[in-house]
């Protein structure tokens, strides 16, 4: 078999960046389809926990937000007492959570 030319070997890394480039898209794609499907079974988990402990169901989406803003506070407050974070190594440095709806912005402290 006869050596392959630099032209050749160049123009077969070329195809195979391509495949490898499709790959990592393909890769980065599911991985993006994975996290969002655990996150969406994350929030209906917790909307049905909270419909669980809370009588809303008769509370329009607006209403909710009151109520949750009016003891968010006090819910934060007793999560930080009984249940501290575990401090990642991304984890440098702890950002003041907010919460941001349609109608106004909330600190959380």
């Amino acid at each position: 078999m006869a050596k392959k030319s630099a032209k050749e070997k160049l123009q077969e890394l070329e195809e195979q960046m391509k495949r490898l480039k499709e790959e990592e898209r393909d890769l980065k794609r599911k991985a993006k389809a994975e996290e969002k499907k655990n996150r969406d079974k994350l929030c209906k988990d917790t909307g049905e926990l909270i419909e669980k402990c809370f009588d809303v169901e008769h509370l329009s989406l607006e209403e909710r937000e009151l109520l949750f803003s009016s003891i968010s506070s006090y819910v934060n407050n007793e999560i930080t007492q009984n249940f501290p974070r575990q401090k990642d190594d991304s984890e440098d440095e702890l950002k003041e959570p907010t919460v941001t709806s349609s109608v106004r912005e909330f600190q959380i402290s």
